[in-house]
């Protein structure tokens, strides 16, 4: 009988210590897991905000750059070259003794590598200028004019910035 309650005492005490470490360890481990997708997750939303907002910042640089160019086009006194003949002109143009400024500062391309590529007029000088980048754009349709033309292009470089006056 002795050894009977002996062994009902011994079924009925606590679970040793490392098995309950064993379980903490577990849960540990599915927690970390559980941070790891989460983080995952984040980072990957996180990129494409950032891709989007690049796209966004595109059209607007292009915009202003393409308006630049229109205004210089449309302020050139008879007998000049109609197009600047740099980026620097649309900074400060050169072809006034008075200080006009098409462009507040030379932006870099956002979804490039910083560096424009330069679209030439006939004439000579500048009439526009594109991204270098191949990357494909997160938006490809549902653009409005003047960007109408961006709807279905496979890349950033297809996004052609450009001022041609129709006379």
């Amino acid at each position: 009988m002795v050894k009977i309650k002996q062994i009902v005492r011994l079924c009925s005490a606590p679970l040793p210590l490392f098995r309950e470490q064993g379980f903490a360890l577990l849960a540990l481990l599915i927690f970390l897991a559980m941070v790891g997708l989460l983080t995952s997750a984040v980072a990957t939303t996180s990129a494409m905000v950032a891709r989007r907002a690049a796209e966004e910042r595109l059209l607007d640089v292009g915009r202003q750059y393409r308006t630049a160019i229109q205004l210089y086009v449309e302020s050139t006194p008879p007998g000049q070259k109609r197009f600047p003949p740099t980026i620097e002109a649309l900074l400060k143009d050169p072809r006034y003794p008075d200080t006009r400024r098409y462009l507040r500062a030379a932006y870099p391309d956002p979804v490039g590598k910083g560096d424009w590529i330069f679209i030439l007029a006939p004439e000579g000088g500048i009439m526009g200028l594109h991204s270098a980048s191949t990357d494909r754009p997160i938006r490809r349709a549902g653009y409005v004019p003047p960007f109408e033309q961006f709807n279905q292009l496979e890349r950033y470089a297809d996004w052609l910035f450009f001022y041609y006056p129709s006379n």
